[in-house]
């Protein structure tokens, strides 16, 4: 059965302790200063997604990496130049991802798990009109939760062999295990971001260029 936890972390055990650490670093960004940087995180988060994307339809024409490439290319540009678009793509992508993994960790059939994933993604596209001033708050903490994940198993098993190897294992035979985590860190992630934002508001800092309510 396909699982994209085990693929994710198997690829992550072979990282070396720079790589491990940079991921970490950037987990960090996207789950406490998301909201600092939306706009360039939810870009870079549009071109992931365009790239993913772009590469399976790329295979149908026999082009992957230039079809990925190629969405990747033209998503990151759409989402710098109309800020509520890359939110809302960067959302659809997000709860999309989300949608699917649970799917998959929850032992739903393949085609049933893609279809959680659709549902995930439509949903992620209407909370833009629901909750857009706090959505990228929402979106960054989700995405860095995963990040900090993926960077402690491939730091673990880089520096650690037997607790990243232990954690790697649990998280196999416990299949809502790094949910929880994940569910965790986005709660403390909110937590800070939000309280860090509303101290910007009270303080009257402008958000200037990041801010994703200009176009």
């Amino acid at each position: 059965m396909y699982d994209p936890q085990s693929l994710i972390f198997r690829s992550a055990a072979s990282w070396s302790v720079g790589t491990a650490l940079v991921v970490l670093a950037v987990g960090l960004l996207y789950t406490l200063q998301g909201f600092r940087f939306a706009r360039f995180l939810l870009a870079l988060s549009c071109a992931s997604g365009g790239l993913l994307f772009g590469g399976f339809a790329g295979v149908l024409f026999g082009h992957p990496v230039t079809g990925a490439l190629f969405a990747a290319a033209a998503l990151a540009v759409v989402a710098l130049t109309r800020r509520r678009v890359s939110l809302a793509l960067a959302s659809a992508f997000t709860f999309g991802t989300v949608g699917q993994y649970l799917g998959v960790q929850l032992g739903l059939r393949p085609d049933m798990s893609w279809v959680v994933g659709g549902l995930g993604a439509a949903a992620g596209l209407s909370l833009v009109w629901l909750y857009r001033r706090t959505l990228p708050i929402i979106v960054t903490t989700v995405q860095g939760s995963g990040l900090l994940v993926v960077g402690f198993v491939a730091l673990a098993t880089a520096v650690a062999p037997t607790l990243g190897q232990t954690f790697v294992e649990w998280a196999s035979r416990i299949p809502l295990m790094v949910p929880a985590l994940m569910l965790m860190l986005c709660i403390v992630g909110y937590s800070f971001q939000a309280n860090a934002r509303q101290g910007n508001i009270e303080t009257g800092e402008s958000h200037g260029w990041n801010d994703l309510e200009a176009s």
